[in-house]
């Protein structure tokens, strides 16, 4: 298969305003070139807004997009050089397999020899060379959205845009379809961009995980440090399954009582360990055995938090129990300002309660 040059997209400023509502407000990102790019966040936060503006299906309130040296915000979709794989795959009932990949390179009236040559590679790249005769009724979920792959594919567009494509999939066909997205733009050297709702997507698909949250950017990160290093509470909530505990400085029974009432402990629920010496002593609300790890629902403080511990013990309700958190597991945040905190020295402090 031809190896593509990826181009990178940057925005600038970007705002969409409908009336009194703000869709986004005043975004910058930098997406590089051939990588895969997911971006991430809740319901309405502004993330397919984002993708619209940079295929050009919706327009700017405010700012500007470019894809590679070039500024696009006042060209139609059809000037970007780029290609969009939709949630519904938007596939013509009506026509073969073969006549849904080649579609639009009949549209730009490309020699059929052409034609014929890009359909046998990217047919066999996808695994589709069986099903060309076929129509999209006569396929499965996994081999329609093959199908609305190859179409993009076949294109050879510089970027390519993907608005939550395995969402119609059960969950096999969707861990399925990562892997072979994620190989095919390796395979290409293709700029995707991706937008999800699912955070195993974007943490196990993406070069770069743009995270969003109300028509805003919380964290730019790949994911390992968007993991381990999340930049904002919400960042910190919403990537981890379980997520992380954002403890408040009165849940440290043995803690120092001078430490700030704004600040949040943040500590993955798989980091917390028992320990005799640890400062904080939590009562045992419940417990979900999972084979190798237990999650224990806890409260310390009038709080309520969760921690992974051994599954080769048994956890009673009402128990008590003397948790330690580990100093280089320790995120800390300030709560008011939405904000993380970088101090060695107040983590020492918070570790150095139990003491």
């Amino acid at each position: 298969m031809t190896t593509l040059a990826g181009q990178s997209i940057t925005l600038r400023g970007v705002r969409k305003v409908w009336g009194d509502t703000v869709s986004l407000n005043g975004i910058d990102l930098d997406i590089p070139a051939g990588k895969f790019t997911a971006i991430l966040g809740p319901s309405g936060c502004g993330k397919s807004t984002t993708l619209r503006i940079i295929a050009g299906l919706e327009a700017v309130t405010e700012g500007q997009v470019m894809i590679g040296d070039r500024d696009v915000t006042a060209l139609p979709p059809a000037k970007r050089n780029l290609s969009m794989v939709f949630q519904n795959y938007a596939l013509f009932p009506h026509l073969s397999v073969a006549e849904n990949i080649t579609f639009g390179l009949r549209v730009e009236r490309l020699a059929k020899a052409e034609r014929t040559a890009r359909l046998a590679e990217v047919a066999e790249l996808l695994e589709l060379t069986p099903y060309l005769d076929r129509k999209p009724s006569a396929l499965s979920g996994g081999q329609q959205q093959r199908v609305a792959l190859g179409r993009a594919v076949i294109s050879r567009r510089p970027v390519c845009l993907m608005d939550e494509p395995l969402s119609n999939l059960d969950a096999r066909l969707r861990d399925e379809m990562r892997r072979e997205i994620r190989a095919l733009q390796r395979q290409l050297g293709l700029t995707m961009v991706y937008v999800t709702h699912d955070q195993t997507e974007a943490i196990t698909m993406a070069d770069q995980v743009v995270l969003m949250n109300a028509g805003r950017i919380e964290q730019v990160a790949t994911p390992q440090d968007i993991y381990g290093h999340p930049a904002t509470p919400f960042a910190a909530r919403f990537i981890g399954t379980p997520p992380m505990n954002l403890i408040p400085a009165e849940a440290l029974s043995r803690g120092d009582t001078t430490l700030p009432a704004m600040l949040r402990i943040g500590i993955r629920p798989e980091a917390l360990t028992l320990s005799d010496a640890g400062p904080i002593v939590a009562c045992v609300k419940s417990a979900e055995f999972l084979g190798a790890d237990t999650l224990v629902e806890l409260t310390a403080g009038g709080h309520s938090f969760l921690a992974k511990l051994p599954g080769n013990r048994t956890f009673a309700a009402n128990e008590q129990l003397t948790l330690a958190l580990p100093a280089n597991d320790i995120h800390l945040f300030d709560a008011d300002r939405a904000e993380r905190i970088n101090d060695p020295a107040l983590i020492a402090k918070i570790v150095g309660g139990a003491a």
